[in-house]
């Protein structure tokens, strides 16, 4: 059966399944929760249904549910409603930038699957990083949305927006999206960009954004007065807070005028109720903290869990008292790297950044291979050119890329399909997309090592599951994957936040307590919360986290200058360069090579 064609008007797309799911319970319902809601959900006349990609794809596979047939599923629970998936351009919905082919194959096969829209994004809004993902999804006859990552910055103006806006309508995009995933968008601002890209491009304007600051309903109203074609909205047990607003709320607000969207409260309803009994089969999973609204947002113009990483980070390191310091120097950071938006995986770097600038002696004596591949461009082209200084500390005398940085990659299918070989592995186009995506992860689940537990009862409508029930329905599931809106996970225990990270396709579990951070394989015991690091004393180079030193360039006596690079540490499979804090020469060097250090065990010492 063909699916419904909306009618013109405002419509609304509904995010409950992926960005809701996503944003308040880090993506934990699971198909089986999910299909008999969105049957119901079939019939209430959504623009479109949001509910596909993004972290749940990752998260799915950890708890052992089939991802692809999921969405098979779904695409038969759903003959009405046009389902939607969010794609991250290159980086698809992994952690690095894949293949051409792998793009490709990935767009394709969803479509097959039973996606009907796809929603493509950027986080630098490098429009190059979009261009193989929208051509794969044209050619597979499927309508494109071309998102744009909302920022306020010193470079970002109404001129950029059309500019960036104009490109998306070169693409040959179906739809222009205004995605505000820090919930930054104002009234005023919103009712700005949406005239002026009406005045520019031809094509339709969907307006995404977040509750997390308390606007979002208000810059939608302005939205809907510009003239936007569809809001985002969540039905409302998983809407508000780090989600979008509340579906019933919008259609009460809108019901009788000139925007109405012609939906049937009662039937909401229905489903509203579904809602709530599956939210709290997970309560354990969900965080008070991305239930709220967080002025903080406004005060520092960064997300709230880019607010909360940086708290969480400072904690682990015994520095609470110097949030503030942290906070301003994120600023700085940002500002450094060219004014990106402060959207995942960029956030995650600038905040981690921010704190080992802030317990350093000096900025960028520590900094991440995440910071050297950004800062080469390797994942794309920031807004602005970033500060050459600090390019000049971290990179020394490498020069950055210009190229699309997928232009440096080598197919990957074929090496994923000889690989599941070899693991005696059917080569099937499900398994590949699992392999080349999640390696480490896609081997246990086709093994059968992970699977899907069992359900605890759901609990009467209105009512909220006993705290044990609870708790036991958390405990049978395993640990999710860093979502789109969060680096964090849920709560495991009162005082204590596990998530898992994938790295060269090989998994870490990282547990943050008030404590600190412990980085261990994926199943294995948990070590204790390392301490925090403390900046160095003058000239002695100290470790900033726990690691093993894969490489000392140096000696005793080799005179260095400022920046150089004097030590190399592994941490999660993550190579960070230590630099020097001063010119001079090596007095002294503590360490070896292949020996695994302290946080705050000192290195080498220059005078």
């Amino acid at each position: 059966m063909a699916k419904r064609k909306s009618p013109p008007g405002l419509r609304l797309t509904d995010t409950t399944f992926r960005d809701g799911n996503q944003s308040l319970l880090d993506g934990r319902l699971r198909p089986s929760e999910i299909l008999p809601v969105a049957r119901k959900m079939d019939k209430i006349g959504f623009y479109s249904m949001e509910a596909f990609g993004g972290a749940t794809f990752e998260t799915y596979l950890q708890m052992g549910e089939d991802a692809w047939q999921y969405l098979r599923d779904l695409n038969k629970a759903t003959p009405n409603t046009p389902l939607q998936a969010l794609v991250r351009g290159q980086n698809l919905v992994g952690h690095r930038n894949y293949a051409d082919d792998v793009v490709e194959l990935f767009v394709r096969h969803a479509a097959k699957c039973g996606v009907d829209i796809f929603r493509f994004f950027d986080p630098l809004n490098d429009l190059r990083n979009m261009e193989a993902a929208i051509a794969a999804a044209q050619k597979a006859k499927k309508r494109v949305q071309g998102a744009l990552c909302y920022a306020i910055s010193p470079v970002h103006s109404l001129e950029v927006w059309c500019s960036l806006a104009k490109g998306i309508e070169e693409l040959g995009c179906d739809d222009l999206v205004i995605k505000d995933t820090s919930g930054l968008l104002s009234p005023q601002a919103t009712w700005e960009l949406v005239t002026a890209l009406k005045e520019q491009v031809k094509l339709p304007i969907v307006v995404h954004s977040h509750c997390s600051s308390g606007m979002a309903p208000m810059a939608y109203m302005a939205a809907i007065e510009a003239g936007a074609a569809v809001v985002d909205t969540a039905i409302s047990p998983l809407a508000w807070g780090a989600s979008q607003p509340g579906c019933e709320s919008v259609v009460a607000a809108l019901a009788g005028g000139d925007y109405d969207t012609g939906l049937d409260l009662q039937m909401l309803g229905d489903v509203k109720d579904d809602l709530d009994r599956a939210k709290w089969m997970h309560a354990e999973d969900f965080s008070a903290y991305v239930d709220r609204v967080d002025a903080d947002i406004l005060r520092y113009q960064m997300p709230g869990f880019m607010l909360e990483d940086i708290q969480r980070q400072l904690a682990g390191h015994e520095a609470s008292d110097k949030l503030k310091t942290a906070l301003e120097e994120a600023g700085r950071v940002r500002a450094d790297l060219g004014w990106p938006p402060l959207v995942a995986p960029i956030r995650q770097l600038i905040a981690s950044q921010a704190v080992y600038n802030t317990l350093s002696a000096y900025p960028y004596t520590t900094v991440t291979q995440e910071m050297k591949n950004y800062l080469h461009g390797l994942y794309g082209r920031p807004p602005q050119a970033p500060d050459q200084e600090v390019r000049r500390l971290v990179l020394g005398a490498d020069e950055p890329i210009t190229i699309r940085p997928a232009d440096l990659l080598e197919a990957e299918l074929p090496a994923a399909r000889a690989a599941l070989k070899k693991q005696e592995l059917e080569a099937s186009t499900d398994n590949v997309l699992y392999y080349v995506l999640f390696p480490s992860l896609a081997l246990k689940f086709l093994r059968g090592e992970l699977r899907p537990k069992a359900e605890a009862p759901a609990a009467p409508a209105g009512e909220k599951p006993e705290p044990e029930a609870a708790a036991a329905s958390a405990a049978d599931v395993a640990s999710p994957a860093p979502t789109e809106t969060a680096a964090a996970a849920p709560v495991a225990a009162a005082t204590t936040a596990e998530f898992q990270v994938e790295v060269e396709g090989e998994m870490f579990t990282v547990r943050v307590s008030g404590a600190g951070m412990a980085v261990v394989p994926a199943g294995g015991g948990g070590a204790a919360p390392a301490p925090a690091p403390r900046p160095s004393a003058d000239g002695v180079v100290v470790a900033p986290m726990q690691g093993l030193i894969v490489k000392l360039p140096v000696k005793k006596g080799d005179d260095v200058k400022l920046g150089d690079v004097v030590a190399v540490l592994e941490a999660m499979k993550m190579q960070n360069d230590i630099v020097s804090s001063k010119a001079g020469k090596v007095q002294d060097v503590y360490v070896k090579e292949g020996e695994v250090v302290s946080p705050n065990q000192p290195i080498l010492a220059i005078a």
